[in-house]
């Protein structure tokens, strides 16, 4: 009678595999580094945005109409599209967006919620253009750049590409699909996605309040 392990077990079993082979690897140490990149790069950003913001150009009118003006169910739906093919729309507006609500926290992690989704979606979409020789070739020069770094880093890419921007996550999420990247594990990494956007809506929605940002400094 075989002795199979139940799913957990399995999956734990498959983690612990992982996680040896991407220490071998040096994943982590590229984990740290990149991350420490993006935050930094990001901070040289958000600093002069913040000061610009403050002195010289008035966008209350432009936050206003996205916060105020546009219906919940268009947001919604031009959000989850986004999201789902190839992320055009920085996900910063809805963030912002999320902040009329009484509890923007809810709402943000229901952002989250919504792009791990599109980024099933995504999944799909590679999945499906990986069957079709033509449009893979094509796709794959397209997304070469993104193709070597999923190569060679397979999770941690995800898990980067999920959690920092500049990037748009859906078309990353492509490229993993592409390469065939198993969806279990896709599904595992791409969590991180939702805490994304959770910590964003802690983070992003107080710093964007120039106010405070500054009796912070």
């Amino acid at each position: 009678m075989t002795d199979k392990k139940p799913f957990f077990g399995r999956l734990l079993s498959t983690l612990t595999r992982y996680h040896r082979r991407n220490r071998e690897k040096g994943v982590y140490g590229y984990m740290w580094w990149t991350a420490l990149k993006i935050i930094f790069t990001w901070f040289l950003i958000i600093v002069p945005l913040v000061l610009l913001l403050k002195y010289l150009i008035d966008l209350n009118p432009v936050f206003q109409y996205i916060t105020e003006d546009l219906p919940n169910l268009v947001v919604w739906i031009v959000f989850t599209l986004s999201e789902s093919f190839l992320g055009m729309i920085p996900p910063d507006f809805f963030v912002i967006w999320a902040g009329k609500f009484s509890a923007p926290l809810l709402y943000t992690t229901i952002l989250g919620i919504l792009s791990y989704a599109g980024g099933l979606v995504s999944y799909l979409i590679g999945h499906w253009l990986s069957a079709r020789p033509g449009i893979k070739t094509y796709s794959e020069r397209f997304l070469n750049k993104y193709i070597v770094l999923a190569r060679k880093w397979g999770g941690a890419f995800i898990i980067i590409s999920a959690l920092f921007p500049f990037s748009p996550f859906s078309t990353m999420v492509i490229a993993v699909s592409l390469l065939r990247y198993p969806l279990k594990l896709y599904l595992i990494f791409g969590i991180s996605r939702i805490l994304r956007f959770v910590v964003q809506g802690i983070f992003y929605l107080k710093i964007m309040n120039v106010d405070d940002f500054f009796n912070i400094l």
